[in-house]
């Protein structure tokens, strides 16, 4: 090691170019190296998220936002306002995908809900400067199971053939989903 190493360290941008160059861009212990954290979200009062990051790990699970009797009307959509804009600052996001719904039998009460979540979604990540897809139910469903008509419980039997745990057939979903996304990025 000489001075020059030692008063200019190498960065984090240095090491991730380091490994993308070795081994086929594969990084430590053979996981791969990309070049995004992916976000991925099945929108709902109980949120699906699957986040793969730039050296390959793949996180997962559900987050409430059930109302509670003592919150005010608003309090849902500023919780879940600032639980993604924490996750996206945490986890360094750069993409952002997200199930798109299109509603011809639900409820309006659904639709409004899903409206609201969608609405701050598309707010959050463009303050945070992610790009943002969508992708609609059957599209994921036939690219996860082979089916576009899949079930929950399908969704979770894929999830956990593949080697997940998830909590939830939301977070079922939402792997589906950043499946999908890492697809795509891969095209």
């Amino acid at each position: 090691m000489t001075l020059e190493d030692l008063a200019f360290p190498p960065t984090v941008q240095d090491d991730l170019q380091a490994l993308q160059k070795c081994a086929g861009a594969a990084g430590p212990a053979g996981v791969a190296a990309h070049a995004r954290n992916l976000l991925a979200l099945d929108l709902g009062t109980q949120t699906g998220y699957a986040l793969r990051r730039m050296d390959g790990t793949i996180s997962h699970g559900t987050e409430s936002f059930s109302p509670r009797k003592s919150w005010t009307p608003g309090q849902r959509w500023l919780r879940y306002r600032s639980w993604l804009s924490a996750l996206i600052e945490r986890e360094q996001i750069h993409a952002v995908t997200f199930e798109r719904v299109v509603f011809g039998h639900s409820s309006a009460s659904a639709s409004d809900v899903y409206g609201g979540f969608r609405a701050l979604t598309e707010m959050v990540a463009d303050a945070h400067h992610c790009t943002l897809d969508s992708v609609a139910v059957p599209t994921v469903k036939k690219h996860w199971t082979g089916h576009g008509f899949a079930k929950k419980p399908d969704m979770i039997a894929e999830a956990k053939r593949r080697g997940f745990r998830p909590d939830t057939d939301n977070a079922a979903d939402a792997l589906a989903i950043l499946h999908w996304a890492i697809a795509q990025e891969d095209a």
